[in-house]
């Protein structure tokens, strides 16, 4: 019986609460999608050229087709049985009609309840994330309650941009985007600083709807605060005048410092990943636009439902904490011990702490 899983881009496809979706796959995914991908024995492909080729099935584990409109694609990240060209629509309507007329057909009922249950685990991990508190002895924000917390009020017309770093982890796993609602991300071309511009367009196409950005602090030092002043000359011509930021604030380039650790065992290199601080509020309300900063989770909802009720753009400013894991999902034991070996050449910090209590949760 089928069940799915997406890439990053189609993750606005299909509904992520339906009870046979394991969410985004790869490895920014769940541990849903990892445990579907390392146990199916077909495999769709429809339209996605998605580059995480260590989570697609093992050689010689799935037979595959994939679906595409550009040939090129067919077979660039996993071997493919058969390869059709054309439009994912079409060709999946044309495929349905003889998937229906198949002969010897059947369905086994005992993969999609194991399939389902993967999903119910993946919650259940997705909300002890979100709610535990990180380990360091600041008042810090766990990121991935900020943006977990924008699921229950995310206004179903909104468009949502998000940036290249963590943000775009914590949008795949965390953000439960409402049935039509399109989320913008750069896509292989990781653009660091690319949520801005992108939101920016998007409001100029849809001027009556409102926009929502994800971004890390050096995204924002980027690109996005010059941004920030074009946005508060155009806003009040608007229909909708809503366009709420959320940066996310560490200090830190955490994507680069994390795979770092992940790829090569090296600890943090505070010289070329520390971000400078910067009044990132402070700096939205000189502009004349809505602004808050926030440190404790009990301002994290308050925080949202006033960005979006707000009669003029609005900055979020969140003081997260970088020492939250980017864990991809089911990392074997070897690299997990890579990555804490990196650790643990760093003076002090509470990042292995943080690493071990996400690896036992998926243990």
């Amino acid at each position: 019986m089928p069940v799915v899983t997406a890439s990053l881009l189609g993750k606005p496809v299909l509904d992520e609460g339906l009870p046979y979706h394991c969410g985004v796959m790869g490895h920014l995914g769940t541990t849903a999608s990892a445990e579907l991908m390392s146990r199916c024995d077909t495999l769709l492909v429809a339209g996605s050229n998605d580059p995480w080729t260590e989570f697609y099935p093992a050689p010689g584990q799935a037979r595959t087709v994939q679906i595409d409109i550009a040939a090129r694609n067919i077979g660039t990240k996993t071997t493919v049985e058969v390869g059709l060209t054309g439009d994912a629509r079409e060709t999946l309507a044309a495929l349905r009609d003889r998937l229906d007329e198949a002969p010897g057909r059947s369905p086994d009922p005992q993969w999609r309840t194991e399939v389902e249950a993967a999903v119910r685990r993946w919650h259940d991990i997705r909300g002890q994330r979100a709610s535990e508190q990180p380990l360091g002895k600041d008042p810090l924000l766990n990121p991935q309650q900020v943006v977990h917390a924008l699921s229950a009020v995310l206004p179903s017309d909104s468009l949502v941009s998000v940036d290249v770093g963590s943000c775009t982890y914590w949008y795949a796993r965390f953000v439960q985007l409402p049935p039509g609602v399109r989320g913008h991300v750069s896509g292989t071309l990781a653009s660091m600083g690319c949520a801005m511009p992108t939101a920016y367009a998007a409001k100029l196409a849809r001027p009556d709807r409102p926009v929502v950005v994800l971004a890390g602090d050096g995204a924002m030092q980027m690109n996005g605060l010059l941004e920030l002043v074009t946005v508060a000359r155009r806003w009040r011509g608007w229909a909708d005048p809503r366009f709420v930021i959320l940066v996310l604030h560490n200090g830190d380039l955490s994507e680069v410092s994390w795979e770092q650790r992940e790829m090569e065992g090296d600890p943090r290199y505070p010289v070329s990943q520390e971000v400078p601080a910067f009044p990132y509020a402070g700096y939205a309300e000189l502009l004349g636009l809505g602004a808050v900063r926030i440190d404790r989770p009990e301002q994290i909802e308050a925080a949202w439902r006033d960005a979006l009720a707000a009669d003029r753009p609005f900055l979020i400013e969140a003081l997260v904490d970088p020492d939250t894991p980017l864990l991809a999902p089911l990392q074997p034991d070897e690299k997990v011990e890579q990555m804490l070996a990196g650790i643990g050449q760093e003076p002090g910090g509470p990042a292995t702490g943080q690493l071990r209590r996400h690896r036992d949760q998926e243990a």
